[in-house]
């Protein structure tokens, strides 16, 4: 039977709004501007999983893609369940539960009659679900993208058997791909350096994106108070202790120096890692926490703010392109990142933003205060270079998938 191809794509994801993600809003965002090809999606339903919703995007989502075909976990899984997988599930991850109903749904779909598959983690599962519709549709293009590395992902590699595990599954799936797309070029190498040297022939680095649309502002005076805020979750060795540290130890040598300053964390602390700020001595009004807020409600509040931070966690290289981070470019706000050496370091530098090494208290301290005196003078070191800031919008970034797309189908 001859299938008629169209100028349609299928994207496959675990992550997919409503799911409160970040990686549901960096696919709607990387995919939302490619005009010459209508996408479906095919993804979960999350209603009886226990995860965290968000939608906000909905009309978005709404305007932006086609056929959303949502996948009904198997009546056993019920969210105490779900929640358990993680613990017990690393093949690769505890959404691979979900890869022959993945797999079944295509069928139905008629995957063939779409022009090319996309694959997208996270969750790296999905991979292995696309990798079996490749085998059994060989001519059928798949591009998988990676929005962070699999079997090298520093914050995993220190549990055990992980990188034992993960290797070989990461290997068939960049071995069968027409086409592997990563955020940044550190990460590729990082993936890359383990295979066969032409392999790297059919990658591509293609940033995450901001969408200008999604901005709006209802702007809230701050009772002359500079906000620096921190948005999204913390988690393993990416947390604010040793920050909190800095700003205690600026504090007892100068407790006039933050009379003007409001640090705030919005979002969560994630896992047992003997996080314990109860030692720290700051005011009480010095530093906010917040639980999350929807997406579009952070892109708001990132308007109202003075400053944004980001804090990574201190390895020698970091290859990382942080999600938060494309949002802040968005809002055009002075960024300071306490980063080690590598892609954010490297992004933040070019914007224009403020880089100090999370190695050392002394070194996060020079940033704090190097910050805040930039902003009491009104002239944040951390100020845009507007010129470099367009090439992460999702006009500029769809049209490189555009491109990366067009290429993989013609080959």
């Amino acid at each position: 039977m001859c299938i008629t191809k169209s100028n349609k794509l299928l994207l496959l994801t675990y992550a997919f709004s409503p799911l409160q993600a970040p990686e549901s809003f960096l696919v709607a965002k990387s995919l939302s501007k490619i005009d010459d090809y209508k996408i479906d999606v095919l993804t979960l339903d999350y209603e009886d999983l226990g995860v965290s919703i968000d939608n906000s995007l909905n009309h978005y989502i709404k305007e932006n893609f086609q056929k959303i075909f949502r996948i009904k976990p198997q009546s056993w899984i019920s969210k105490k369940v779900f929640n358990y997988l993680r613990y017990a599930s690393h093949f690769p991850d505890k959404f691979g539960i979900f890869n022959n109903l993945i797999f079944q749904k295509a069928n139905e779909i008629n995957v063939n009659k779409y022009q090319a598959i996309i694959s997208w983690s996270q969750s790296h599962s999905i991979h292995l679900a696309a990798l079996k519709i490749k085998k059994k549709f060989p001519q059928l293009p798949w591009i998988v993208h990676l929005s962070d590395p699999w079997a090298d992902n520093p914050f995993l590699v220190r549990y055990f058997g992980y990188k034992i595990i993960q290797k070989p599954l990461e290997k068939k799936v960049i071995k069968n791909a027409d086409a592997i797309n990563f955020t940044t070029n550190l990460t590729r190498l990082m993936v890359m350096k383990k295979y066969p040297k032409k392999w790297i022939n059919k990658t591509y680095v293609t940033p995450h994106s901001y969408d200008l649309s999604l901005y709006y502002s209802s702007y809230k005076k701050n009772d002359g108070k500079l906000k620096i805020c921190y948005f999204g979750n913390f988690y393993g060795p990416r947390n604010p202790i040793n920050f909190l540290k800095a700003i205690e130890k600026i504090h007892s040598s100068d407790n006039n120096f933050f009379k003007d300053i409001i640090f705030q964390f919005i979002g969560k602390w994630v896992g047992n890692e003997n996080w314990n700020i109860g030692d720290i001595n700051l005011p009480k009004e010095l530093v906010i926490y917040e639980k999350p807020i929807s997406y579009l409600d952070s892109l708001k509040r990132m308007l109202n703010a003075e400053m944004l931070l980001i804090l990574d966690a201190p390895f020698d290289l970091s290859v990382f392109f942080p999600s938060k981070l494309v949002d802040y470019i968005g809002a055009k706000k002075p960024i300071l990142a306490i980063t080690p050496e590598g892609s954010c370091a490297d992004i933040v530098r070019d914007i224009g933003g403020l880089v100090y090494s999370p190695d050392t208290l002394e070194s996060i301290q020079n940033g704090i205060i190097a910050a805040i005196s930039s902003l009491r003078i009104g002239k944040p070191l951390g100020k845009f270079n507007n010129i470099n800031t367009t090439k992460f919008s999702n006009e500029f970034v769809s049209k490189q998938y555009h491109l990366l797309i067009d290429q993989v189908i013609n080959r």
